[in-house]
């Protein structure tokens, strides 16, 4: 059985000149992943699946193949209140770089009619899977109005539906546990969330 996740990631403390190289190779992968995606934005492998109740999940696989930059692209539609979206970023080693997660919903706090919210999450890794960053903030309108949901600004579901792919591999078994593989054969995954609201906002 293929487990989805990393093994526990882990925060690096405080801002050195090894770490501000680590940043910036990250954003190199981000921008390569961003050129992908802007090249072929309909080239992916995976399924769009829409449920009763205001529920859906998408899977989007840009594969770029050995030695290139990949993406996947995953989308959850909830209870037609919230939708969640997750871009992963992998370099061309395979290794997962970054991941961007946005949920946007009503502002709860205000009742299921409150003004939409959205909450983004930028999570940082570096080859070895280590997790060196995490930054939060919730936003209105286009502007940022906290860090984490609070008593004014709370989202209608929290951050447990984000689950890293730790490489790319990883994601093609995904994909075979949910299509098949030519003979039709599928795998068994389990997918471990990262809860990524309860970590340290730096």
């Amino acid at each position: 059985m293929r487990r989805l996740l990393l093994a526990l990631p882990l925060l690096l403390p405080g801002a050195t000149l090894a770490d501000d190289a680590a940043i910036a190779e990250v954003r190199d992968a981000w921008g390569a992943c961003s050129a992908m995606l802007a090249a072929a934005p309909d080239d992916w492998t995976g399924w769009r699946r829409n449920f009763d109740g205001g529920y859906g999940d998408h899977f989007e696989f840009h594969d770029g193949g050995d030695g290139a930059a990949s993406v996947l692209v995953q989308t959850w539609l909830i209870d037609a209140i919230a939708t969640q979206t997750d871009t992963s970023c992998y370099r061309a080693d395979g290794s997962l770089a970054f991941l961007y997660s946005v949920m946007t919903s009503p502002n709860v706090a205000q009742g299921a009619d409150g003004p939409a919210i959205s909450r983004e999450g930028r999570l940082y890794f570096d080859p070895a899977g280590n997790l060196l960053r995490v930054l939060q903030s919730i936003t209105e309108g286009g502007e940022e109005v906290a860090k984490t949901d609070t008593a004014k600004y709370q989202l209608a579901r929290g951050c447990d539906l984000t689950t890293p792919h730790a490489t790319v591999e990883v994601v093609r078994d995904h994909l075979v546990s949910e299509l098949g593989d030519i003979e039709g054969n599928r795998g068994t995954m389990t997918a471990d969330p990262l809860n990524w609201c309860t970590i340290e906002v730096e």
